[in-house]
């Protein structure tokens, strides 16, 4: 139950005028009257709970910092340290993967929505507005959340970004396309099952999921900036977790790296999927 508290009123209002959204805006976004928007704002009614994912997509927010503003206080993103530097960490050419999904589509673009999860600095993100994607960023790193915005603004194509957890993040409507491109292994090993199931349903009919995925292997040493809350992958995984949809490619590769400055290899698996 949500408690009537002043405190989310004032924070939906700062929220919507930091987006630059009038009460009317918001309301017609969410199929609601602006009267309604006010009564939020003025702490005088709250928003119905069904009404808090699309409220907190639309604002950029997880559910938690809507309701509370502090749940990502002092949560610091792995890469924080190098997203604050002034170049990009990952560069801003897209990942091959992201070609690919643009490749299969075949100009198709208009009006598909797409999820990019775990968006970093926002190089992918960033290409597939650019090719015509309405984008959703999602990102945990406040100083990555900055860098996609700067990238987005100097690119000058625009996208969605979400500050939140990827962990936990409630979806709240369907995508044509759902991605991720080197971060999934921040989902510890018991969570995987629920968060793959909830990324396949929420995607259209017809729609695709592409993701890339750091696998363990005996002779692949140990990358030099691998976090403690990073958990490999076994082979195999993605086929399984994606046997009842159309797989268009699956499989794996070693590639050479040298994020932190050290030259390393990863083993990867990568698969593009589409939902019959």
């Amino acid at each position: 139950m949500i408690h009537n508290d002043s405190k989310l009123g004032r924070r939906i209002a700062l929220l919507r005028k930091e987006k630059g959204y009038t009460q009317e805006k918001v309301g017609d976004l969410l199929k609601v009257t602006p009267q309604a928007i006010s009564k939020w704002e003025q702490g005088n009614a709250l928003p119905d709970t069904l009404l808090l994912p699309p409220l907190a997509r639309l604002f950029g927010v997880s559910i938690d910092y809507l309701l509370t503003g502090e749940s990502l206080a002092g949560k610091a993103g792995p890469y924080d340290g190098e997203y604050r530097k002034e170049n990009f960490y990952w560069g801003i050419q897209p990942s091959e993967l992201a070609g690919q999904i643009i490749d299969i589509l075949q100009g198709d673009t208009a009006n598909k929505r797409l999820l990019d999860i775990g968006s970093g600095e926002g190089r992918d993100a960033i290409y597939f507005a650019k090719c015509g994607l309405q984008v959703d960023a999602l990102e945990l790193s406040a100083p990555g959340v900055e860098k996609i915005k700067r990238y987005s603004r100097l690119s000058g194509y625009a996208v969605n970004v979400i500050h939140a957890d990827m962990i936990g993040y409630d979806l709240a409507e369907e995508y044509d396309v759902i991605y991720s491109h080197g971060s999934l292994q921040f989902l510890p090993p018991a969570e995987r099952r629920k968060h793959f199931d909830k990324y396949k349903q929420y995607t259209k009919t017809g729609g695709l999921n592409a993701h890339l995925i750091f696998v363990e292997k005996p002779f692949i040493k140990l990358a030099p900036d691998w976090e403690r809350n990073e958990f490999f992958f076994s082979s195999g995984d993605l086929a399984g977790y994606y046997h009842d949809w159309e797989i268009l490619r699956c499989g794996e590769e070693i590639i050479d790296c040298d994020s932190a400055g050290i030259p390393h290899r990863h083993a990867v698996n990568c698969i593009l999927a589409r939902k019959i």
